[in-house]
């Protein structure tokens, strides 16, 4: 009998595996990779990170980021750098690695290339099998194992259509030949109710695109526009993509605790909805999970404890994400030539990637710059924000 079965051992199962091993609990992490593994994604963590885990990534960063060159449909350049780090450029093979080998050192116990096939809660403990036909115990069961993953689908009933699409390919360039470092490259209006980036690593560009999987259509078609227009793609070959599914927050999401279960991460669709961050909040939710379930055990509250932490915590801020992706989203051309004559108004959003100012008051603030604009640009918006088809 474990104290703790963490299904899924990428950021958010990692990290909970390490503050819960490292509290003095019974662990087993459980993956069906093995590790390390490439994962497609733009590999972009804000650095938020850095007040949140208590030991370094340095060694899993490749780039330092401090801001961004911006395009509308991959024209109209308009570089808005600060002085001061936005975020950390990674590779998630290296970096999910160095999350998970803290979690051994925590003292976590680790099974790797191996599917969690069934989940059942008795009501005295979770029973979890696995594809190799063993079977193990614990007195709580952590669900990180992905959007589409087992324990988010079949326990939870998670929609995967309440998610992002994504198309992302690993460009072979050193990022100093091109003046590339310290900067990201994101375009709005090349594919609807979404965006495209470049993240310069130390050795490869990662080019994706991510739009609503209700909205985007032939994503594939968008992406090829992109990465065939972009000045910053010149002359690159693009070579083989990917696809994934960013499962972004979504009102009317079930809890993220059933019984026993507890889901952490990508898992819970626990993703902020306007640029797509996971990473943090993979790591976020894992160490605030972490927290109630040492309570839970240590007989000191529910684990009800936790969706009220997220309530409190993070929730408020996804919700004005989404309506500030509302805004921009459905008017990228109107919110593109706001920046460009007020690029301050993203020199702020990176004090909300930075965790210095919440999302709810950028959003209000920002959505008074909207109504300084045209009337009919106005009402347009309103009335696909507030009035239903």
């Amino acid at each position: 009998m474990y104290d703790a079965i963490v299904a899924g051992l990428g950021p958010a199962g990692s990290t909970a595996a390490y503050y819960l091993s490292r509290a003095g609990l019974n662990v087993l992490g459980v993956d069906k990779e093995t590790f390390p593994r490439y994962k497609s994604c733009g590999g972009c963590v804000s650095t938020k990170i850095d007040g949140l885990l208590d030991f370094e990534i340095s060694p899993a960063v490749e780039e330092t980021v401090y801001g961004a060159s911006f395009t509308y449909k991959s024209e109209r350049p308009l570089d808005i750098i600060s002085d001061k780090p936005v975020g950390y450029n990674v590779m998630r093979d290296a970096f999910d690695h160095l999350l998970l080998e803290k979690a051994r050192e925590a003292g976590a116990e680790v099974i790797e290339g191996v599917r969690v096939r069934s989940v059942e809660d008795t009501g005295a403990s979770v029973k979890v099998g696995l594809a190799n036909g063993d079977s193990h115990e614990a007195r709580v069961l952590v669900g990180a194992d992905g959007a589409s993953g087992l324990v988010g689908r079949e326990v939870f009933g998670l929609r995967p259509r309440e998610a992002a699409v994504s198309i992302t390919a690993e460009v072979p360039l050193k990022r100093e030949s091109r003046g590339y470092s310290g900067r990201l490259f994101i375009d709005f209006g090349c594919v609807p109710h979404g965006y495209a980036w470049i993240f310069p690593k130390k050795d490869f560009l990662s080019v994706g695109i991510a739009a609503s999987a209700q909205k985007a259509g032939r994503i594939k078609e968008y992406f090829n526009a992109f990465v065939s227009s972009h000045g910053a793609l010149k002359g690159l070959d693009i070579g083989p993509t990917a696809g994934w599914t960013v499962p972004v927050y979504y009102e009317g999401a079930p809890s993220p605790v059933k019984g026993r279960v507890v889901l952490v991460g990508d898992t819970g669709h626990l993703v902020e909805p306007f640029l797509g961050e996971g990473i943090y909040y993979a790591a976020y939710t894992a160490k605030a999970a972490s927290s109630v379930i040492l309570d839970y055990i240590g007989g000191r509250a529910g684990l009800q404890a936790y969706p009220e932490r997220l309530e409190a915590e993070i929730l408020p801020g996804f919700r004005s994400a989404l309506k500030l992706s509302d805004l921009v989203y459905n008017h990228p051309r109107l919110w593109y030539g706001i920046i460009e004559r007020d690029p301050q108004i993203m020199q702020r959003y990176y004090d909300v990637i930075r965790g210095m100012e919440d999302c709810s008051s950028f959003y209000s603030w920002a959505l008074n710059k909207v109504k300084s604009k045209p009337w009919k640009v106005l009402r347009s918006w309103l009335e696909s924000r507030f009035i239903p088809a």
